[in-house]
């Protein structure tokens, strides 16, 4: 037990003792992600029954049986693009907005640092060995600071932010798995915010499956809550399930598609 004590105490040491850039950078190399597996290029197949529902009942197209957000990726030089399967030809700016709004669902398979999700903050030392604090610097962000948390590890488990109204709550749950090669991989993230009456709690569940080999993302599961906090009205809830498939890794397909080698879907 007292080397334990001993050991974390060194590791809160060297936290302290680095800049907030490097603790930042040594983090994100420690979390699981493709760029981190060393992925170059890869093709994935994004579905929503969700927004397939919401299409239908709209009728923008008819009926329509799976949409499909074909994503291509590459490193070097850094690309994303999304081509949508499934739909009609022309209508190009509801389809544009479609791709929109699978952006931030491309994230769970391509996270950005930590440094880049916070662009505009200036990260500094927190008040206590395990946090950092980080400060708009734009005067322009809803959010005026963050506090980030991590335990004894360097593992990130909370971050506050600070609003002139109401709260907000991100909390991430990182574990190591068999295929992680001793990273830490995102298995939930809870965010919480109240503002204006109202609290809505989102969580995020990711689930695994392997392609080529490789663990990648095969499902993301959304839940919704949104309560007001005065009237004690019902809460409203919303659940999202999205998949993942016919991954296409270090294949070469994403680069034809850039270069124009490839027909487009």
């Amino acid at each position: 037990m007292k080397a334990l004590f001993i050991c974390l105490f060194l590791i809160s040491t060297v936290v302290k003792a680095q800049d907030p850039a490097t603790y930042l950078n040594i983090f994100d190399n420690k979390v699981y992600s493709l760029k981190n597996r060393g992925i170059k290029d890869f093709v994935v197949d994004i579905v929503s029954p969700k927004i397939n529902k919401q299409l239908n009942d709209q009728l923008i197209f008819g009926r329509v049986d799976e949409v499909i957000f074909r994503t291509y990726w590459t490193a070097n030089p850094e690309r994303v693009a999304i081509e949508i399967l499934g739909l009609p030809d022309g209508f190009k700016e509801v389809k544009d907005e479609l791709k929109l709004s699978i952006l931030s669902i491309v994230d769970a398979i391509l996270p950005p640092t930590t440094q880049q999700r916070f662009a505009g903050y200036k990260f500094s030392a927190g008040k206590t060995t395990q946090e950092l604090e980080a400060k708009d610097t734009t005067g322009l962000a809803h959010v005026q600071s963050y506090i980030f948390q991590f335990d004894p590890t360097g593992r990130l488990i909370g971050i506050e932010g600070k609003k002139a109204v109401g709260e907000l709550k991100i909390v991430p749950n990182y574990v190591k798995e068999s295929f992680s090669d001793s990273k830490w991989v995102l298995k939930t993230l809870k965010t919480t915010q109240s503002e204006n009456g109202q609290i809505i709690t989102v969580k995020k569940d990711y689930s695994y499956g392997t392609s080529q080999g490789i663990a990648v993302v095969s499902r993301l599961s959304i839940q919704t809550e949104q309560e007001a906090t005065k009237d004690g009205g019902k809460a409203l809830n919303f659940e999202e399930n999205i998949e993942f498939k016919n991954y296409k890794i270090n294949a070469g397909e994403a680069l034809k598609y850039f270069l124009g080698d490839a027909p487009r879907p």
